[in-house]
């Protein structure tokens, strides 16, 4: 399955507009314009298909969690390798 097949099954699956995938290319940092978003969700048959890159593609899922859930500025726990680490210390 291609990155394309992807994007295109997640737009669908989470109804999402063109304007809404382009936003979340630039939160993953890529800007396209409507044209290019449209060519990565027509066919591979199509005359204007345009393939995806993984980097494209990793952008889109980098902005798509960015997206979804909003920026994490501060993480307000600590993971549990680390928390694991510090309690081992104080007990050493």
């Amino acid at each position: 399955m291609t990155e394309n097949n992807i994007l295109k099954k997640i737009t669908i699956a989470n109804n999402l507009k063109h304007f809404e995938i382009k936003e979340i290319f630039e939160l993953g940092g890529f800007e396209f314009s409507s044209s290019q978003i449209k060519a990565f969700m027509a066919g591979s048959q199509n005359k204007n298909y345009e393939k995806l890159s993984e980097e494209q593609f990793e952008g889109f899922l980098n902005g798509f969690i960015l997206y979804s859930r909003g920026p994490v500025d501060e993480p307000t726990l600590l993971p549990r390798t680390i928390e694991s680490f510090i309690i081992g210390l104080i007990e050493s």
